[in-house]
């Protein structure tokens, strides 16, 4: 695996559109992420796809238009910072060339992205083995309470960081009793099961990784394709860990209430009896591994994930390659260095 150059006050940094344009909401936000990155890092620049003939589209270009925007943010870009997320990442990462993945290879800048873009960070790890981070993109960069230390990673100044969640707790009955070691991969769940899809991501074992996953306004029925696809790729069978992160579990419960008994107020007691969706979908696989003595730990934290319209919010980031160690009580560790 190969780090990135650590950021300086002379680093390139190229903000480009990957996915969506920037819904009403988000602009201001961005405008001020963009002044203030321009102000403590002179050379940060907007590179824009064209959108002739494109503009009643939610997409921030046409698929070539962001491809050729992201290529010339590779060629002398020092950190590549997608402006939002949305959709359409992966439109464009299956087009990328072994040209293009030799060049982020030889220049090693840092990539990071949320949402739609984790698409990006997961891609170039698997395809360039460069580490890369899940942190927000640009139009909320500053909106969590670890920016700074996220900052100070990029830098070189932390090599090691740890995150609590006064709220996490193992979701089956397998609780580690020691540390548990993997790599850690992953962000938005439908995201990254599209992105071994359509890019035919197939790593040679999952077994060396720690799987983080957080999802947006899911019911049961979108989950439960998403569980099932990455099942059918044996991913649960092998895995380290799974960290799963903001999911909408009373809306997943409401939709299983509902399916199952439409909208009576009462629950039944299928409901009722349900810890989890994983244990709901994945049974035979958690309970395959217990018996074999190799479990599958699922961790529960609520300070990864989409957090709505607060103004500030505990939203760790993943620095997607890194050794990671996750404690029995739940504190999670990230091993550096992350950068060089």
């Amino acid at each position: 695996m190969s780090l990135p150059k650590k950021l300086t006050d002379q680093s390139i940094i190229n903000l480009v559109y990957t996915s969506s344009l920037l819904y009403s909401d988000e602009v201001r936000d961005f405008s001020r992420t963009l002044k203030r990155l321009q102000r403590e890092f002179p050379k940060t620049n907007l590179l824009e796809p064209k959108r002739e003939g494109f503009l009643l589209s939610y997409l921030a270009g046409s698929e070539q238009e962001r491809l050729r925007a992201f290529r010339r943010a590779i060629k002398d870009g020092d950190w590549i910072l997608p402006v939002s997320g949305g959709t359409g990442c992966v439109d464009i990462l299956r087009h990328l060339s072994q040209t293009d993945l030799e060049v982020i290879g030889r220049r090693r800048p840092i990539i990071s992205g949320f949402s739609d873009s984790t698409a990006l960070c997961n891609f170039l790890y698997f395809k360039t083995r460069l580490q890369t981070f899940v942190q927000q993109n640009a139009d909320a960069l500053y909106s969590s309470a670890y920016s700074e230390a996220f900052f100070s990673v990029l830098q070189g100044k932390q090599e090691n960081v740890s995150f609590t969640d006064s709220t996490a707790h193992w979701l089956t009955s397998a609780v580690p009793t020691k540390i548990v070691e993997g790599v850690a991969i992953g962000g938005n769940f439908s995201t990254f099961r599209d992105l071994l899809d359509v890019c035919e991501i197939r790593p040679r074992s999952w077994e060396p990784y720690i799987l983080f996953i957080e999802e947006l306004d899911v019911d049961i029925e979108d989950l439960h394709r998403i569980i099932i696809a990455l099942d059918a790729r044996g991913i649960f069978k092998h895995l380290v860990a799974l960290v799963v992160g903001r999911i909408n579990d009373h809306r997943i419960t409401k939709s299983i209430q509902e399916l199952l008994f439409g909208k009576s107020k009462k629950p039944g007691a299928e409901v009722l009896g349900i810890k989890n969706v994983f244990e709901y979908l994945i049974d035979d696989v958690i309970s395959d591994r217990i018996e074999e003595h190799d479990p599958l730990y699922i961790l529960k934290i609520n300070d990864f994930g989409h957090f709505g319209s607060q103004a500030k919010t505990k939203n760790i980031f993943i620095p997607i390659g890194a050794k990671t160690r996750i404690h029995p009580d739940g504190k999670i560790e990230f091993v550096g260095p992350f950068v060089e």
